[in-house]
């Protein structure tokens, strides 16, 4: 399996008094914009996924959204309560075995949370230090089934270098 992890795009400040609820949060018109460029240049880089899952928030849903657009996708990117705010390496795992092993899955979420799943499907100290800015893309591959400490990075990439690709 091969696991690709994408970090929202860049969403508008924390305000309570427009989103009580921080979960409705949108992504901004810039992080619009530097998103679809992020989503071309990965395209332009060959990367392909079979799968695309999104974190409930709203944010993540636009980013994946922008990711399926780009793509040409005609269904909507799946949505899981695992990608949200309790994410965690065991819960994207479980997550993950729903797929068939053979397939690339993109998965959309937040930080810190994908910082430390990437972490902890690299190594088994879980401890490795990865920092993924928004509209990030980090590549994991696995011989079979994606397990803890199992996977071989195989990409970081910062959304600056994306951009310039597109």
């Amino acid at each position: 399996m091969d696991v690709i992890l994408i970090r929202h795009a860049e969403a508008g400040e924390r305000d309570p008094s427009r989103w009580p609820d921080d979960g409705q949060r949108p992504i901004s018109p810039d992080g619009r914009r530097k998103h679809l460029a992020v989503s071309r240049a990965m395209e332009k880089l060959g990367i392909e996924f079979d799968f695309l899952v999104t974190s409930p928030l709203v944010r993540a849903r636009e980013t994946a959204e922008i990711v399926a657009a780009s793509y040409g996708w005609d269904e909507q990117p799946l949505v899981d309560e695992a990608l949200g705010p309790e994410c965690s390496a065991a819960g994207v795992v479980k997550l993950l075995a729903k797929f068939p092993p053979d397939k690339t899955v993109a998965l959309v979420g937040h930080e810190p949370s994908l910082s430390a799943v990437a972490a902890a499907l690299i190594g088994a100290s879980g401890d490795a230090r990865i920092t993924l800015k928004k509209s990030g893309v980090i590549g994991i591959t696995f011989d079979g089934p994606a397990l803890l400490g199992r996977g071989s990075l195989s990409y970081v990439l910062k959304p600056g270098h994306l951009k310039r690709l597109k």
